[in-house]
Parts: C-alpha cells; sequence; structure tokens
C-alpha cells in the first residue's frame, strides 16, 4: 500500500494534565500494563548491577534535580505512567536512563538501537521521516498518541507504552516535526535527557528557529542526534551534547542522521570503543547511502517517494536503511512520515517495505489503539 493511499486510524488521546496523560496510558491499554512491566524490568536488568554504584546513583541523582528544574512535568506525567502500569517511578526514571548509563559505563546494550532519519523540504513545508530501530519488546507497545496538555501546544507522537511525551517522533499543532536517533557520545552530565527535550520542544516551540533557540539555551546530557522540520519547508539537525552541541542547517532544504555525530563540535566526543566498531561503520555507511538518496529526490517529493527511501533495502551503493536484523545490527520496528503542512502523521507499523500504512491527524474526533 501506498503512503498517500493509506486509510485513516486513530491514536490513543491522552488529555490534561501531564499526571492525567500519563496515567491514561494505562486506562486505555489495560490489555498490555504486563508487557509494559515486562519491558522496564528487561531493560533494567541488562543495567541492574550498575545502579548501586555510587557514579550511577549521584548521575541518577543529578539528572533528577536538573528534570526538576528544567522541566518538572514531565517528572508528573512519569508519576502518572508509574501509578497506571504500578511500576515505581524511580524505576522508570532509571530506565529511561538505561542507555546513558551504558555510555557512561561504556557498556554494550543488549541490542542495537539506530535509527535513520531525514527532513526534506516541499512545495507545501517539509516531509520528515524515521525508521525506528528498537528493542523487539516494543513492538507490541509501540503506539501513535495524541497528546492534549492543559497548556502548552497538542502533538502528536510515535512512542512506547511506559515512557513520557515524545519517545521517538512527533508533530504539534503549529506543524513542527522532529524525531531522535541513537548517537553515543563520551560528552555526558548533567542535564536534560534528549526524550524529555523533544517533548519539551513539541510544547513549546512553533517553529525550527524557536526549537534551536531553546536547545542553545538549556543543558543537556548529551548523546543522539535530532531532525527537525516545520511548516515553512525549514530544516535542521541537531548532535547532543553536555559541554557542546552541534546544529546543522539544511543544505538546498534536506538533512538526515544516522548514528553518529558528524559536526566538528560533537565528532570527537564519538563513543567508539572496539565492540561499537561495527555499528559505528554501519552508521557511516548508512549516512552515506541516505546523502545519495537524499539527492535524487525530485524537487518536491511527496510522501510515496520518502517511504520508497524508508524501504531501502542493502545494495551496491551501502546498507539498509530497512533493517531486519540477522546479518544487520537492527531491526527496524516502524517507519514515520510527518507532513509539516497538513499536521499529519504517515505511520507504518512495522519494517516500511511491508507497506502496511497508516494515516493520523491531530485532530480526531474520539480515541483508539493504533491499527495493526
Amino acid at each position: 500500500m501506498r503512503p498517500a493511499e493509506a486509510p485513516r486510524a486513530t491514536p490513543l488521546l491522552l488529555e490534561g494534565d501531564a499526571f492525567a496523560r500519563g496515567l491514561a496510558q494505562a486506562r486505555a491499554r489495560p490489555d498490555l500494563v504486563g508487557a509494559v512491566r515486562a519491558a522496564v524490568e528487561l531493560r533494567l536488568a541488562e543495567v541492574e548491577g550498575a545502579l548501586d554504584r555510587p557514579e550511577i546513583e549521584a548521575f541518577l541523582a543529578a539528572q533528577r534535580a536538573a528534570t526538576l528544574r528544567l522541566f518538572p512535568e514531565v517528572l508528573a506525567e512519569i508519576e502518572g505512567i508509574g501509578q497506571g502500569f504500578a511500576i515505581a517511578p524511580e524505576r522508570l526514571f532509571a530506565f529511561l536512563h538505561a542507555p546513558l548509563i551504558a555510555e557512561l559505563l561504556e557498556a554494550e546494550t543488549k541490542e542495537a538501537e539506530g535509527c535513520t532519519a531525514f527532513a526534506v523540504r516541499t512545495g507545501t513545508g517539509a516531509l520528515l521521516a524515521k525508521n525506528r530501530d528498537y528493542r523487539d519488546e516494543h513492538r507490541a507497545l509501540q503506539q501513535v498518541m495524541l497528546h492534549r496538555p492543559v497548556r502548552g501546544r497538542s502533538f502528536l507522537v510515535v512512542g512506547s507504552l511506559g515512557a513520557p511525551g515524545c519517545f521517538s517522533s512527533g508533530i504539534n499543532e503549529d506543524g513542527l516535526a522532529l524525531a531522535d536517533t541513537a548517537a553515543p557520545t563520551r560528552d555526558l552530565g548533567p542535564g536534560l535527557n534528549r526524550y524529555f527535550l523533544l517533548t519539551l520542544l513539541l510544547e513549546r516551540c512553533a517553529t525550527v528557529d524557536e526549537a534551536l533557540e531553546l536547545v542553545r539555551a538549556v543543558p543537556h546530557t548529551g548523546s543522539g542526534c535530532l531532525v527537525l522540520a516545520d511548516a515553512a519547508g525549514e530544516v535542521a539537525a541537531v548532535e547532543l551534547g553536555h559541554r557542546r552541541v552541534g546544529i546543522e542547517r539544511g543544505s538546498g532544504g534536506r538533512i538526515g542522521r544516522t548514528n553518529h555525530h558528524r559536526l566538528p563540535e560533537t565528532a570527537p566526543a564519538n563513543l567508539l570503543r572496539p565492540r561499537r566498531a561495527a555499528a559505528h561503520g554501519n552508521s557511516i555507511a548508512r549516512q552515506a547511502a541516505l546523502g545519495l538518496a537524499m539527492g535524487r529526490l525530485a524537487d518536491a517529493p511527496g510522501p510515496d517517494d520518502l517511504a520508497a527511501v524508508l524501504a531501502r533495502h542493502a545494495d551496491a551503493e551501502g546498507p539498509a536503511f530497512c533493517r531486519h536484523g540477522g546479518d544487520d545490527l537492527a531491526v527496524t520496528i516502524s517507519g514515520a512520515l510527518f507532513d509539516t503542512a497538513r499536521r499529519q502523521l504517515l505511520f507504518c507499523a512495522g519494517p516500511p517495505c511491508s507497506g502496511a500504512w497508516r494515516t493520523f491527524d491531530l485532530h480526531p474526533t474520539s480515541s483508539g489503539s493504533l491499527a495493526p
């Protein structure tokens, strides 16, 4: 099925203050409460031995203090999620920082967490695309959710039950769209976790310029990249470090990121360890292939054109964007296309090559679950 022909589906509707929206996750999908709890504990088990180490305890305490200062609403949302799924909030907070703990210890995660994201200016706004390369247990937890906060902008996200706000990618009512990719770094310290930053930007910013201003204004934990696009067709990428942040405007209205930092401000801190060599090499090769793919797109590409890029498998020009495990290092569990002009998400709940696309709007009339 072509994305342009995708039938409409309805997101989970989460309304109210941050606590109420967190609590609403479990109330909307009581059938997945057990799966959420299992996924949280599975991820924590990989860093369980580190949680009692003094340096990790100090890191999490500093992170909580920074979050309370910079974005306390997300802590309230975590409290609501914890109550709904019967998970202690401090366990959820540690779960959301598990990738950072692994980076601090320069350890390996059980499964590769990659992603490929890019944005392209079109005749009317921009399209932002992301392949979500993530953990297998999140296939069942993956949902499209519409947040309608008491204050701030409404926003539509691809995320996971058990995680607050924007846990992967999203778009708000003004047409600001964004997506993250993993990019391990040695430049880590107290600040805003990028998962929390994604939500903050969607709630408070209308344009890429406003988002970049806010990115410059707040301290970051470090780790990861963001790709941004807005209704005026502006696109940009952000590479997150604690001490230094890199920002790149889209040359010719096109920009993309895989899983390493490229800019002179941030690239020297890429976390390069022998066991990460294969993943780093794959990221570099995918970035090169992505540049070629974006360069071949028409001047004003449509959703079908970007979906074809997301569905790309390995060929002579480089490794796959649509990844299926096995000899590859990761598995793509979904593909997303955000249309900033239409305030719309085209979503494939599975590898984009499957063609199982659905259309989600920012202003549905009722709530429901993600169509399979």
